[in-house]
C-alpha cells in the first residue's frame, strides 16, 4: 500500500480538520453561554482530543499539536475572533456541519496513517473510528451534553467512520484513483452521508 502524501497537503488537511472541530466546539460552548475561557477549553479539546488520542496508539512522538505550536495559536484567534460578534444568537444546527466535515477528515486522515504503518483494515477502521468521534465525545461531555454516538436512536455516525476509513482502504488497494483523489472521495463519502444523515434522520433500527 505504498504511497506519498507531501507534508504540505497532509499539514493542509490535518488543519482543516482541526479548525472545522474546534469550530463545532466554539459553537456548542458559545451556546451554553461559556465564558472566553471555557470557549477556547472546549474548542481545544474538541480540536485536539482525538488526534492526540491517535498518536499516542500509532506511537507518534511528539503528538502533532506539540510539534505544531501554530495550532493553539490559530485556536485562539478564531475563538477571539467569534467571541467579537457576541449579538449572534448560535443556533445548535449550526454544530452539525463542522462536526461533520471534522469527523470525516479526522477519520480518513488517521486511516492513512494506520495504512502507513502497515496496519490491517479491520484496525485501521476501528482506529479511525476512535479518533473521529473523541474529540466530540470530550466536547459534549463538557458541555453537560449526552454525546451524539450515545445518544440511543440518534443519526448514524461513528459507523460512517468506519465505513468510511474502509472504503479507503479498498479505494488504495485497487488503485482507481490517485492517493489524493482516493482520500479526497472517502472525505465526501463520509461528509454528505453524514449530512444525509442528518437531513434524512437515518437512524439504526436496533
Amino acid at each position: 500500500m505504498g504511497y506519498i502524501f507531501t507534508e504540505q497537503l497532509f499539514y493542509g488537511i490535518e488543519t482543516l480538520g482541526i479548525l472545522s472541530f474546534a469550530l463545532s466546539g466554539v459553537i456548542l460552548a458559545k451556546q451554553k453561554d461559556f465564558d472566553i475561557v471555557g470557549v477556547y477549553i472546549i474548542a481545544w479539546v474538541t480540536a485536539f482530543g482525538g488526534g492526540t488520542i491517535r498518536d499516542v496508539i500509532l506511537d507518534i512522538q511528539p503528538v502533532y499539536w506539540i510539534s505544531h505550536s501554530e495550532y493553539p495559536l490559530m485556536l485562539l484567534g478564531l475563538v477571539v475572533l467569534i467571541s467579537l460578534f457576541n449579538r449572534i444568537k448560535i443556533k445548535e444546527s449550526w454544530l452539525m456541519i463542522p462536526d461533520a466535515l471534522g469527523m470525516a477528515l479526522f477519520a480518513i486522515s488517521t486511516a492513512k496513517m494506520a495504512i502507513d504503518l502497515q496496519h490491517p483494515p479491520i484496525i485501521v477502521a476501528i482506529l479511525a473510528t476512535i479518533v473521529a468521534s473523541f474529540g466530540g465525545v470530550i466536547r459534549d461531555s463538557l458541555c453537560q451534553e449526552t454525546p451524539m454516538i450515545f445518544k440511543k436512536g440518534s443519526t448514524i455516525y461513528a459507523s460512517l467512520a468506519f465505513w468510511g476509513a474502509l472504503l479507503f482502504v479498498l479505494l488504495i488497494d485497487l488503485a482507481l484513483f490517485t492517493p489524493f483523489l482516493s482520500y479526497f472521495i472517502s472525505v465526501i463519502t463520509v461528509f454528505v452521508m453524514r449530512l444525509l444523515a442528518i437531513k434524512y434522520d437515518w437512524r439504526w433500527k436496533i
